[in-house]
């Protein structure tokens, strides 16, 4: 799983990705993206997309789909248990 900062997630999905699902989670989307290849994406904008908050992660697995969401998730609820990325 790979993390993008703000800047290059909008380039990156302007260029490359496509739309092809969207889950709600506790207050924020997750915007699911094919990226054309053999992987996928996933976008989580907070509650309040003016505010700034959007995340990418995306993979290169062809049946990673669902481990990409289970992440997007688990980020999700760091963000609003207070807890932080590990590492």
């Amino acid at each position: 799983i790979v993390y993008m900062e703000r800047a290059t997630v909008q380039r990156a999905c302007l260029e490359r990705y496509r739309r092809v699902g969207a889950h709600q989670y506790r207050g924020h989307r997750l915007e699911v993206l094919d990226d054309g290849a053999a992987g996928w994406a996933v976008r989580i904008w907070g509650p309040d997309p003016a505010a700034g908050q959007e995340t990418m992660l995306r993979n290169k697995a062809p049946k990673g789909l669902s481990a990409l969401i289970a992440e997007a998730k688990r980020q999700v609820d760091r963000r609003l248990d207070g807890s932080t990325l590990p590492g």
